[in-house]
């Protein structure tokens, strides 16, 4: 079940907490069972984990970085990775626009995901002084057959690459013109 109310702070806080309190689990497993590569590789992971959350929070998107950081927890039934490169930040005007895109194309297929079917939803974020992408693609298996056909009212913004099925959808987020 997706949960579209805001998360509050001790919410937050409790799922950042049991995410990491399991990790220190799998990699103390991996000690007790003389695994020190397995645990090596679970650290790397982790610090990979915080450094795209840090780099993230360079966009100077508020809403759209809230809705990123939280997505996994809103949305449990999605294996979820995000994928970063942000050099500058963007333009604070275009931050409602991205994230209720983002919101309303997961909310339109979330409701018929089958649970018996592995979910994956992955982000790639791109953002230098002159460019600005952000790649969205849902893989697994869901019912909703209609075609979302929000459109992005944006005089900068535009979705490229929007391809739908009920199996895989992908599409890009980029902006209009150079130095947004």
């Amino acid at each position: 079940m997706m949960n579209d109310k805001t998360l509050t702070v001790n919410e937050v806080l409790r799922f950042a907490n049991h995410d990491f309190l399991n990790q220190l689990q799998l990699i103390k497993i991996n000690l007790d069972l003389g695994r020190t590569e397995a645990a090596k590789a679970s650290i790397e992971e982790i610090a990979d984990q915080c450094k795209t959350f840090f780099n993230i929070n360079k966009l100077g998107l508020p809403k759209t970085i809230e809705w990123i950081h939280t997505l996994g927890w809103r949305c449990p039934n999605f294996n979820v990775t995000i994928q970063s490169m942000i050099e500058h930040e963007v333009d604070e005007g275009v931050d409602e626009v991205i994230y209720e895109y983002l919101d309303q194309s997961v909310s339109h297929i979330y409701p018929s995901l089958d649970p018996f079917v592995e979910q994956q939803l992955s982000l790639q974020i791109y953002s230098t002084e002159k460019q600005f992408e952000i790649s969205f693609q849902a893989k697994g298996q869901w019912n909703q057959k209609e075609i979302f056909n929000q459109s992005m009212e944006h005089p900068f913004l535009t979705i490229d690459e929007d391809q739908y099925s009920e199996q895989e959808w992908h599409y890009a987020i980029v902006s209009k013109k150079e130095g947004f």
